[in-house]
């Protein structure tokens, strides 16, 4: 069973960040035109999936999952759902995000669906899926998010914040979580009931 696997997929990163993202991965999947990436940053893919309509000529030596091109799930969830099945303890993204709006709404949406550890990588922010507790690695100043993937989460306990939850509840058509501050270490969100995205932006850092 792989601790961490990373997902490299064909949205908008840079070599040096998909090489920042693998550091920890014990398994590489490309989703499709995320090979190109991978093959850029020089990362070793144990698995391509997708429909490889991405891809000029899908390389001859790794393992491919290809499906047709008229699905009903784009190649990350594909990925997601094959990376799920394999029991790791977390999941890594980068390149989910990009510069079509629909892809990035839907691929922060389709979070909602797992149960597991997700961490995603976008341009010097981390995108978080809260499973039950998480303490994320900061420092004082940067700025925390909270977004809410179900209509409402309850039982939320923050710590380390300007502005804290306790046994508080946010709901998904609400802006209240948003551009929190990291004012005390550690710093970390628990959540009891209902999926949550914590986005995290280093002081400096980030577009």
């Amino acid at each position: 069973m792989a601790r961490t696997v990373l997902i490299v997929a064909g949205g908008v990163a840079s070599a040096e960040e998909a090489r920042e993202a693998a550091k920890d991965a014990d398994f590489i999947i490309a989703a499709d035109g995320g090979f190109s990436l991978a093959s850029q940053a020089g990362l070793r893919v144990d698995l391509l999936v997708g429909d490889m309509d991405s891809l000029d000529s899908p390389p001859q030596n790794i393992p491919i999952l290809k499906f047709p091109q008229e699905k009903d799930a784009t190649d990350l969830e594909l990925a997601l759902d094959y990376a799920r099945a394999t029991n790791p303890e977390r999941i890594v993204v980068v390149g989910a995000f990009g510069a079509r709006l629909d892809h990035t709404l839907a691929n922060a949406n389709l979070l909602e669906k797992y149960d597991l550890p997700v961490v995603l990588f976008h341009q010097g922010f981390r995108v978080y899926l809260v499973v039950d507790e998480l303490e994320i690695p900061a420092a004082l100043g940067d700025l925390v998010s909270l977004i809410p993937l179900s209509a409402e989460v309850r039982g939320i306990f923050t710590w380390g914040l300007r502005y804290p939850l306790h046994d508080g509840v946010l709901f998904r058509a609400s802006t209240r979580g948003v551009s929190n501050e990291v004012v005390g270490l550690p710093c970390g969100v628990r959540v009891r009931e209902g999926k949550l995205l914590l986005i995290h932006k280093p002081k400096g850092g980030g577009q």
